[in-house]
């Protein structure tokens, strides 16, 4: 398998029919929203893109637009996340009840589920990643509370981010389904440690403490989360932190420690699987952290409906 560059343009369509074409574009390439063309008299749109396995990446380059997502369009079963990354003019976006602005030299997450408006009045490039919201979950927790936010993508891991989601394209059209799957974790991998990097300074002082203790566990948790013997009191201690701590720590996420740690081994196994970077259950199970394959057959057909050996069969039936 290879990530071949599918192209889509404006140019050629007859005059008045770019706008429904258009439409139809962004359906096929996102979700189904609702357009708004603010310049009724011309339009123009060209999108590149290229499916990897573990998420898409897209340059989108167009006249000034607006998108709405209503609430009638989020019905998708699997949830994903769209990060945004406007490169020539400013982004209006709301959603989740926060309103923002989004300007070149930041990036910003969306939830394909919930109601949005994202907008920009001038002529735009945007750099956009669609991933499972699984994919980036296994990396931070609860991603919502990253979501309708911007973040700085001109210095530091978020500059990296930004560089890499433009490499992804440049060197993806050639490279068979492993590298592939490398490189898309990669780009999960660092988009995890920019929203981790650029938490919300604006806190008390006490928030900002248990900010890092989070920051410190989920760090933690990410490095050794395929060791089978990571347990609450491995990561307590391995953190500085008392065992009831680290539990208060992740009452906010509505969760265990063991059942955080046991659903982010679950959906890397998801990744692994449906990637092709996989050739048996039994060796992504090992993998995981899981020394029982019986079950985590049973954990994964509770987690995503299927068996793991279900999915990995229609992966290979599909490619």
């Amino acid at each position: 398998m290879n990530a071949e560059q599918q192209s889509f343009s404006t140019e050629g369509v007859a005059p008045g029919d770019e706008f429904r074409h258009w439409r139809e574009v962004i359906g096929d390439a996102y979700f189904h929203l609702q357009l708004q063309f603010p310049q009724e008299n011309r339009f123009h749109g060209r999108l590149d893109r290229w499916e990897l396995p573990t998420l898409s990446v897209s340059r989108l380059e167009s006249s000034a637009l607006g998108y709405r997502r209503l609430p009638q369009h989020c019905k998708e079963l699997d949830r994903q996340i769209l990060v945004t990354v406007p490169m020539s003019s400013e982004v209006e976006f709301s959603q989740l009840g926060r309103n923002m602005r989004c300007a070149p030299g930041q990036f910003l997450l969306e939830y394909s589920d919930e109601p949005y408006d994202f907008s920009h009045g001038n002529d735009n490039l945007l750099w956009v990643l669609k991933l499972p919201e699984r994919a980036l979950q296994a990396r931070v927790g609860n991603p919502s509370r990253f979501c309708a936010k911007t973040y700085d993508a001109t210095e530091g891991v978020g500059r990296l981010f930004r560089d890499y989601v433009q490499l992804l394209a440049a060197h993806c059209q050639h490279q068979n389904t492993v590298a592939l799957s490398l490189m898309g974790s990669q780009a999960v991998d660092l988009l995890a440690l920019a929203l981790h990097q650029h938490c919300d300074t604006e806190q008390s002082g006490t928030t900002l403490v248990r900010a890092a203790h989070v920051a410190r566990v989920e760090a933690f948790i990410r490095e050794h989360l395929m060791e089978a013997d990571l347990t609450p009191q491995r990561i307590a201690d391995g953190c500085g932190i008392s065992l009831r701590y680290l539990h208060a720590l992740f009452k906010d996420e509505h969760e265990s420690v063991a059942q955080s740690i046991r659903v982010r081994r679950l959906r890397v196994a998801y990744e692994q699987l449906n990637s092709g970077s996989a050739e048996s259950v039994a060796q992504v199970s090992y993998r995981t952290g899981f020394c029982d394959q019986a079950q985590f057959s049973r954990l994964f057909r509770a987690e995503f409906g299927l068996s793991p050996g279900e999915l990995l069969k229609r992966r290979r039936t599909n490619h």
